[in-house]
């Protein structure tokens, strides 16, 4: 069984970046910050690797959907924090920790099981989409090399690109259109949301005010 999430199946992940130790965040001001009992860093090029790649790839995927240009290090992570499950982030947090702290989900085995789909579903649907984009240059070179040697058939040395273009015009859309819309919405359901410290607060003091009244 995975133990990534430990021993319930599920755990809040905080991915984080930083050139030594020192630098991360320090769990005794986690644990008041987030109001978790516990927790613990592990670096992210051992300790169960392979499923912290997946979450770094599904962020490089999200910035690529959004148009951003490629860059591995705004989504590599060097640790990365375990622990309880349904942990929120808050304002402080993200102020007081912005160049640690990466992105955080709060996970299932069942989240995690969906997550290998939607990456292995993204990687296909843009490999044939890839194929196509490619097909117009083997044609082209096809055709180029055909003339070099002397070939007469036509279907090689000017073919139909305009017919071509027309019936595969719009291929794999549908598919790629549905992979990402699975994905964003996978994100959503399982991000590290931020709980605003004023909203925190104001809830606090509405619990405070109707003990103080029931009394």
């Amino acid at each position: 069984m995975n133990e990534f999430l430990g021993p319930y199946g599920k755990a809040t992940i905080v991915l984080m970046r930083s050139h030594f130790d020192s630098e991360l965040p320090k769990l005794k001001d986690l644990k008041k910050l987030l109001n978790i009992p516990d927790g613990m860093y592990y670096k992210s090029g051992a300790r169960h690797s392979n499923d912290i790649n997946k979450l770094e790839r599904i962020l490089m995927i999200l910035g690529a959907i959004r148009g951003e240009e490629k860059d591995w290090r705004k989504t590599s992570s060097s640790d990365y924090l375990v622990t309880v499950a349904e942990v929120h982030s808050n304002l402080l947090i993200t102020l007081k920790y912005t160049a640690q702290v990466i992105d955080g989900f709060n996970l299932t085995h069942a989240a995690l099981a969906s997550l290998d789909k939607l990456i292995a579903n993204y990687a296909s649907v843009c490999s044939m989409r890839s194929d196509i984009t490619n097909l117009w240059d083997v044609l082209q070179r096809n055709s180029t090399k055909a003339a070099e040697k002397g070939f007469d058939d036509s279907t090689i040395v000017n073919p139909d690109m305009p017919s071509l273009q027309k019936v595969l015009a719009g291929y794999g859309d549908a598919a790629y259109a549905k992979v990402i819309q699975d994905i964003q919405d996978w994100y959503e359901t399982h991000r590290w949301r931020v709980k605003s410290f004023a909203k925190a607060k104001s809830t606090h003091e509405v619990d405070e005010t109707e003990t103080a009244e029931t009394t």
